[in-house]
Parts: structure tokens; C-alpha cells; sequence
């Protein structure tokens, strides 16, 4: 089964950190650009999918008929198995009771929401336009409504955030009926706002030490909670596990729809523009990488390891007609000897010391 993504480049506002593709005040080519994407998504029509990811951008900007168009094309043009799993983004700021309506009526069964901190002096200062009191209410209106799969999304190390506040933001993320939580560090990417004010000094980052002990911290915590870590940044509670990210970091095939998205399908990593304009004129897919079995065998190790459970020897040889031993039996044994990596009869794993620098390791196998 295929995962599907569908992506919403609008947003009611630019956050300070962000560098995705998306784009504010275009308001008047909504009713286009779902045109658009219907268009694309005729191109896969009666593909079996068994995931679906409305991401953005800000999905939740747009209005309630243009979520239940989306939706519906959804239904129309795929064949969706009987336990799809179905998230959409959404913002708190940007939600009511008729696209909440709009999303349970079209499908949707699993809400992923941007909180990032229930501090408002971190929120204002990367440029939210929403405050605490409103990431709340809407996390507790999404669960009123029905929905019992809902994750939110937190940033470690904000301007201003104390270990105090992080801890505190925490324990309101587990009082509320969550039962997902993905926890990412700030990433200060060139030409943002947020990058200037690092520059000049306003703004200070953690140093490697203070980041680790705060994802050590989270780990922790969360667990307290029924929250287990399956992946470096995401926790989840038992049977909530993301089923459409786990596609990507298994290597499996998933179908991108949408300006800048990406599909892997036959091996093949795909691309479409990032122009809203070509976009909305038809132009859809402007690249593709095709992966040899090394690429294959690199991207599987890399992106597994990202995982707690980590990388199962049998599909890697049921995929690749050999054991990873057989292509990285030094690196594998030096990772073990200095205890960043452990083994077992059927997995290859990070050890929590090993997910503290996991990005060096992961590299030395593609």
C-alpha cells in the first residue's frame, strides 16, 4: 500500500523559523490551486492507499468547502483500505466548528496541530499568531468533536525558553486528551527572519549539551505519561504511532501531491515544482532522482536508525538479498564497541547515547 501527501502552501502568516514552501496572502487562488491538485490527483486515480497526510503550509486556512472538495477527491480518486489512516495539519487560529465538520464529514480521522509551546513570549517570538489559551481550546473543541487520534508538534529550544518552561509546556501537552507528540529542536535556516535576529545577537541558542539534556529530559517524561519514543523526535501512546511518517522512514511508497511535494514510487524519488504560478498552469513534476541498490541500501540503514526499534535485518534482506554486516560490518561493529549502537538476533538500534549524535552515524552509511 501507497501513503499519500497532499500539500497546502498557504499559511495566514510566515512563522520567523519557517523555509518550507508557502505562501501568505494568496487567498485568491485557493479555489485554483485545489483545481490543481484534483488535476494531479486524477493522474494516480484508483491507486490502493492506505495513509493520507494533508500538510502544509497551513491546511486549515482554507474554507470549510474547499477542505470537503479536497475530501471528497480524496474518496473519488484513490481506493482507501478500510483502516486508513487520515491526518491534516492545522494551526490553532485558523480552526472553527465548520471546517472541524468538514474534516470528520471528509474522512479525516487523525488531526495534527502546531502548537510548538504554550508560552506565549516564546509563541510571539517566532512569530505565531496563535497564544497558548487558543492552542488549549482547540486541542480540547478537536477532542469534543470526536476525534481521538490527535497529535501536536512542540519546538525545543525557543527564544526565551527556560528548562522551566519547556517542563511546563510538556505537562500541559500530556493534561490535554493528546495521544501523539512530536518534539523537534529549533533549526535556524539561512534567509528567515528568525536567522537575522540569531546574527545580530537579540536571540541566543543552547548549546549541544543543553539541547541533548532537554531531548534526555523529554524522553523521560513523556514515558511517565504512556508516550513511547519510536522515532528520535516523535512519542507516541500504544497503536498511535504515525503511520504515514513511519512510510518515510521505512522506505516505503508514498504519492506527493502538490506544489514542492515529493513521491517514491519504483525506486524513483520525484519532485514537483516549488512555483505556485507554473503549478496553477499545470506544470507538476520538475525532477527525479532514480535510486541505485546502494542509494537503497543507504537511505534504508539511514532512515531506520532513526527509529527506537531501528533496523530489521530480515527486510533489509528480504529487500536487498543480503545482511548489513555483509556491507557494514566495520562501521557497524565500531558503533556497537563504543556503545552508540546495540544488536540483537533481528535488529540493528541506536542507543540513547548513539540518538544524542545520531546524525554523525547516520551519515557513514550512504
Amino acid at each position: 500500500m501507497k501513503g499519500l501527501y497532499i500539500h497546502i502552501p498557504f499559511c495566514a502568516r510566515k512563522c520567523d523559523y519557517c523555509d518550507f514552501v508557502s505562501f501568505v496572502g494568496s487567498d485568491n487562488h485557493f479555489g485554483s490551486y485545489v483545481d490543481a491538485l484534483i488535476r494531479e490527483m486524477e493522474k494516480y486515480s484508483g491507486t490502493e492507499i492506505d495513509t493520507v497526510f494533508i500538510g502544509g503550509g497551513t491546511p486549515s486556512v482554507l474554507p470549510p468547502h474547499l477542505i470537503s472538495k479536497i475530501c471528497d477527491a480524496i474518496n473519488d480518486n484513490f481506493v482507501l483500505t478500510d483502516d486508513v489512516e487520515w491526518t491534516m495539519e492545522i494551526n490553532p487560529g485558523t480552526v472553527t466548528a465548520e471546517k472541524i465538520n468538514a474534516m470528520l464529514m471528509g474522512g479525516v480521522n487523525r488531526v495534527s496541530v502546531g502548537v510548538q509551546s504554550f508560552n506565549d513570549d516564546e509563541l510571539r517570538a517566532v512569530g505565531r499568531i496563535h497564544n497558548s489559551r487558543e492552542a488549549i481550546s482547540t486541542v480540547i473543541e478537536l477532542s469534543s468533536a470526536g476525534f481521538l487520534n490527535i497529535s501536536i508538534d512542540l519546538i525545543a529550544s525557543l527564544p526565551y525558553q527556560t528548562d522551566e518552561s519547556f517542563k511546563k509546556t510538556l505537562a500541559t501537552a500530556v493534561s490535554l486528551p493528546t495521544t501523539h507528540i512530536s518534539v523537534y529542536s529549533l533549526i535556524i535556516e539561512d534567509g528567515t527572519p528568525i536567522k537575522e535576529k540569531y546574527d545580530s545577537g537579540e536571540y541566543t541558542m543552547p548549546d549541544d549539551d543543553t539541547d541533548r539534556d532537554l531531548y534526555s529530559f523529554t524522553a523521560e517524561f513523556l514515558a511517565q505519561y504512556g508516550f513511547e519514543r519510536y522515532e528520535i523526535s516523535n512519542y507516541a501512546k500504544p497503536f498511535c504511532k504515525s503511520r504515514h511518517n513511519l512510510k518515510y522512514w521505512d522506505c516505503d511508497e508514498y504519492i506527493g501531491i502538490g506544489v514542492a511535494s515529493h513521491s517514491y514510487i519504483d525506486g524513483v524519488r520525484s519532485y514537483n515544482t516549488s512555483d505556485l504560478s507554473d503549478y496553477l498552469n499545470g506544470v507538476t513534476r520538475v525532477g527525479e532522482d532514480a535510486l541505485d541498490k546502494t542509494d537503497k541500501m543507504g537511505e534504508f540503514m539511514m532512515l531506520g536508525l532513526r527509529k527506537t526499534q531501528g533496523v530489521d535485518k530480515n527486510e533489509f534482506k528480504s529487500r536487498f538479498g543480503c545482511f548489513p554486516d555483509e556491507i557494514w560490518g566495520d562501521t557497524l561493529e565500531k558503533f556497537i564497541t563504543a556503545g552508540f549502537m546495540t544488536e540483537t538476533d533481528r535488529f540493528y538500534a541506536l542507543t540513547a547515547k548513539g540518538l544524542d549524535v545520531s546524525n554523525s552515524i547516520m551519515c557513514e552509511f550512504l
